[in-house]
């Protein structure tokens, strides 16, 4: 009867410490995933969405999205108009955030920047300890410069001592959305290598991959480069393989 009791008070005592743990998570969607402005299209409009069974606090910030070198920079940034910036969500609501320019757009090369919309984490309740996980959604919003849109990208094989690289250079205005890279043998057209890359390359901006990492069949041959982005496709011959 003893043993019965005690084995009967331990589980109590874990339900006890179980209910005291439990994690608090929002349910909050977004549409669409990125936006674009221009001089022609000055604002655009997301959709935030409450999915869960509790009430959420919404915050909208938005963050200047440059390149610093060959590193990406964020800082907090007024320059875009952000309405509304903080919101409650009721289950199942839903809330519309306009995005707009303050001015006109950019003359030569497009602007960059990245809209952080974060459920704000709900006020500590006594007694009840544990994770809290938050929704947290961070887009890239666009603007287009009023010159021509210009989409370019160099790519080529370059030798350095650390061994062959692969470089992608975006000399073009606007950004670029990699999504697959591929390697050809010129001759043969047997593919040497195929890999997919989700990296933004704004304007500007380089990306380089070892060879002996992401296509050892390609080291010390040439090969013909084949680069699918956002922007549409781009090939290029890399006719020179180091040796």
């Amino acid at each position: 009867m003893n043993n019965r009791f005690m084995k009967l008070k331990a589980i109590f005592a874990g339900l006890l410490l179980c209910s005291a743990t439990i994690a608090w998570a929002g349910s909050i969607e977004i549409t669409p995933v990125r936006i674009s402005l221009s001089d022609a299209s000055k604002a655009g409009v997301l959709t935030v969405r409450n999915t869960g069974a509790s009430e959420s606090v919404v915050q909208v910030t938005l963050n200047k999205w440059t390149l610093n070198g060959q590193d990406y920079a964020y800082a907090q940034s007024q320059e875009l108009v952000i309405t509304p910036v903080t919101f409650r969500l009721a289950p199942g609501g839903q809330q519309i955030v306009r995005v707009g320019l303050r001015g006109g757009a950019p003359a030569n090369n497009e602007l960059a920047y990245r809209l952080l919309v974060e459920e704000v984490p709900p006020p500590p309740t006594p007694g009840v300890t544990g994770a809290v996980l938050v929704v947290r959604h961070d887009l890239p919003v666009f603007v287009a410069p009023r010159d021509k849109a210009k989409i370019t990208l160099h790519m080529d094989q370059h030798c350095q001592a650390s061994g062959a690289q692969l470089h992608i250079a975006n000399t073009g205005n606007l950004h670029n959305q990699l999504r697959s890279v591929a390697l050809t043998d010129p001759d043969t057209k047997k593919e040497l290598a195929h890999w997919e890359a989700f990296d933004y390359l704004l304007p500007t901006a380089e990306k380089t991959w070892m060879l002996a990492q992401v296509a050892p069949a390609a080291v010390g041959k040439k090969f013909v480069i084949t680069l699918l982005t956002d922007q549409g496709a781009f090939t290029a011959d890399a006719s020179q393989p180091c040796s």
